[in-house]
């Protein structure tokens, strides 16, 4: 057990979900969540302010999405370690997260007493709180954490009104998006899109 508590702060666009985060984390006297955050943005100048221990950082947020921050963060010198939090389970996904500085993934549909362990795990750098990861794919993604989130629910079936929804962005936005997200795997139609995302694992439910 830690001499004094490890410092968390708690990255979510839910206020009722990072509520219920904050009183799981706290349980028990070993976590001390000093700060909430709603959006991306919010996240990384909390950070900054705050050099807590350890990041809780949900990847689908407005502003500034998850992996951005994880990338802003990672040649701060007093960086926390961050802990990746998400609905999404798939590999190129995940190692993206890796990549980008993440020292942990857990899922949002893991026991908050799971996510709280996982907190301390990963405070103490241990790495078996990652979610089963699946075999990296020999082709990574070229897209950005918010053109493979588009991409991700137009292949379940999402259309742009609805992906607009989801993400809270403006359906133009989505068009944008999709547009880039063409572009940079060379394909020409949603159909083409949507089969690149399953044959490389990114679609997976």
């Amino acid at each position: 057990m830690p001499d004094s508590p490890v410092t968390v702060v708690v990255a979510d666009d839910h206020p009722v979900f990072r509520s219920g985060i904050k009183d799981a984390l706290e349980k028990g006297g070993q976590i001390e969540v000093v700060g909430e955050a709603s959006d991306g943005a919010e996240a990384l100048k909390m950070v900054r302010r705050l050099a807590p221990d350890v990041l809780l950082l949900d990847m689908n947020m407005p502003e500034m999405p998850g992996p951005e921050v994880a990338a802003a963060l990672r040649d701060d010198a007093d960086a926390p370690r961050i802990l990746a939090l998400s609905a999404y389970n798939d590999s190129a996904y995940i190692h993206g997260l890796l990549d980008a500085g993440a020292a942990g993934y857990i899922t949002k549909d893991q026991h908050p007493t799971a996510v709280r362990e996982a907190v301390l795990a990963v405070w103490r750098g241990e790495g078996r709180w990652f979610v089963p990861i699946p075999r990296k794919p020999e082709t990574l993604s070229p897209l950005t954490g918010r053109e493979h989130e588009v991409l991700v629910l137009m292949a379940r079936g999402l259309d742009n009104g609805a992906i607009g929804e989801r993400l809270r962005i403006a359906e133009n936005t989505v068009r944008n998006h999709l547009a880039a997200v063409y572009s940079k795997l060379d394909v020409s139609s949603a159909r083409e899109a949507v089969a690149w995302a399953w044959e490389n694992g990114l679609a997976q439910r």
